[in-house]
C-alpha cells in the first residue's frame, strides 16, 4: 500500500503537513489574531485590482557578494537628485510596496528615484541556503545594490519588518555609509533586537516548527503537498493576522496572502534561526546620526507597537502611529504610509 492509498494516514506525510500548517500560522500571526480579531470577510473591494500591478522603469539583476541573483526594479529617473531604497518584509516581495510606491510616483514625479530589491530567496531574487538566509547578509545586499546602481547621491531607506531589520544588520555592517551617503531611515513595523518575547519570533519558539525544519530538508515534495492542502484555508487567517479590525478590500488580502504563503519553503525554514536570534542593537548608534521615522500600526500583533515605541526612544525619532492598522501597514495604510516617507526624506535632503 502506498502512502496516498486510502484509508491509511501516511506517518512523514501527515506530520510534515502537521508541521506546515504550523508554520504558516506562527510565522504570519495566525492562530492568536485570528483568536483576538475574529475571521472575517474580505469587505468592500475599495482597490482596483489593476492598482495592484508593479509598474517599473527599469529591471536588473545585481550579484551579492556570496552570489546570490538580487533582483531589482526601479521607479523614477537614474539622475534624481535623492534616491529612496525599500526594503520588504519576510515571505513578501518587491511587489508589497505598490500601494506606497504609486502614492509616491505621483507625489514626486521626477524628482525621486525609487529602488526596490527583492530579498534574497524572496520574489524574484535567487534561492540561498539556509546558511546564507541570515539578517547581516540582507543588510550586505543592500550595501552591494547601493554600490553598483546608486554610486552617488544621498539615500533614504525604507523597511518594512524584516526589511527594517535589514536596515539595521547594515547600519552595523557598513556605518561608513550613514550620514555620508544613507541620510535618513523608515522602519516600519520592526524592532532592532529581542523578537523572541513577543509577536513573530515569540510564535517561532513553537517546537512544532522544529518538525517543519526538519521536514522542508529531508522531505521537501511532501511539505510542498502539506503546504498546497492547507493553503486554501489560511488565506482568511492570514488576513486576520496581519491586517487591522474592519473589513478591507478582497482584491488587497488576496493579494497579499497569496504572496506569503507562495513564498518559497527554504525561505520559511532557512530564515527562522535568523529571526529567533536577531539582535542588532548596535544599529542604534549608528541610525542616530541620521533622520528617523519608526512608523507602527496599533494592532501590529506581530511586532507590537510597544517594539516600535522602544526603537523610536532608543533613536530619539518620530513615532508614526497608524490607528486601526495592522502589521501589513504597507497595503493597509498605503497613503499614510506614503506621507510618512516623504515627511521623512523631506527632513533628510531639504530642498
Amino acid at each position: 500500500m502506498n502512502d496516498t492509498e486510502p484509508g491509511r494516514f501516511p506517518g512523514p506525510a501527515l506530520l510534515a503537513g502537521l508541521g506546515t500548517g504550523v508554520a504558516v500560522a506562527a510565522l504570519t500571526g495566525l492562530a492568536a489574531a485570528g483568536r483576538l480579531l475574529g475571521l472575517r470577510g474580505g469587505g468592500p473591494d475599495t482597490v482596483d485590482p489593476d492598482d495592484l500591478r508593479f509598474r517599473a522603469d527599469r529591471e536588473s539583476i545585481v550579484m551579492s557578494a556570496d552570489g546570490v541573483p538580487l533582483h531589482v526594479r526601479e521607479v523614477g529617473p537614474r539622475d534624481a537628485p535623492v534616491t529612496v531604497l525599500f526594503v520588504h518584509g519576510f515571505t513578501l516581495r518587491t511587489a508589497s510596496w505598490v500601494l506606497v510606491r504609486n502614492a509616491l510616483a505621483a507625489r514626486w514625479g521626477d524628482d525621486v528615484r525609487m529602488v526596490f530589491p527583492d530579498c534574497r530567496g524572496h520574489g524574484d531574487s535567487g534561492s540561498c541556503t539556509a546558511e546564507q538566509s541570515t539578517v547581516a547578509m540582507l543588510g550586505d545586499d543592500i550595501a552591494t545594490v547601493l554600490r553598483v546602481l546608486v554610486p552617488t547621491g544621498p539615500v533614504v531607506l525604507a523597511g518594512h519588518s524584516m526589511g527594517g531589520m535589514a536596515i539595521c544588520a547594515l547600519a552595523t555592517g557598513h556605518p561608513e555609509l550613514f550620514g555620508s551617503r544613507v541620510v535618513g531611515a523608515a522602519l516600519l513595523g520592526t524592532a532592532s533586537h529581542a523578537l523572541t518575547d513577543v509577536g513573530l519570533a515569540a510564535a517561532l519558539r513553537n517546537p512544532v516548527l522544529d518538525v517543519f525544519r526538519a521536514a522542508v530538508r529531508f522531505l521537501p515534495s511532501v511539505v510542498g503537498r502539506g503546504r498546497e492542502v492547507i493553503t486554501p484555508f489560511a488565506a482568511p487567517f492570514v488576513t486576520a493576522g496581519a491586517y487591522g479590525p474592519g473589513d478591507h478590500s478582497l482584491s488587497m488580502t488576496t493579494f497579499s496572502s497569496t504572496m506569503s504563503l507562495s513564498a518559497p519553503l527554504d525561505t520559511y525554514a532557512g530564515f527562522m534561526p535568523a529571526l529567533e536570534s536577531y539582535d542588532e542593537r548596535a544599529a542604534l548608534p549608528v541610525l542616530r546620526r541620521i533622520a528617523t521615522s519608526v512608523v507602527c500600526g496599533d494592532h501590529d500583533w506581530m511586532t507590537p507597537l510597544r517594539k516600535s515605541k522602544a526603537l523610536a526612544e532608543a533613536l530619539d525619532s518620530e513615532l508614526v502611529v497608524l490607528s486601526d492598522t495592522g502589521h501589513m501597514l504597507v497595503l493597509e495604510a498605503a497613503p499614510r504610509v506614503a506621507t510618512a516617507i516623504a515627511e521623512l526624506v523631506a527632513r533628510a535632503v531639504p530642498a
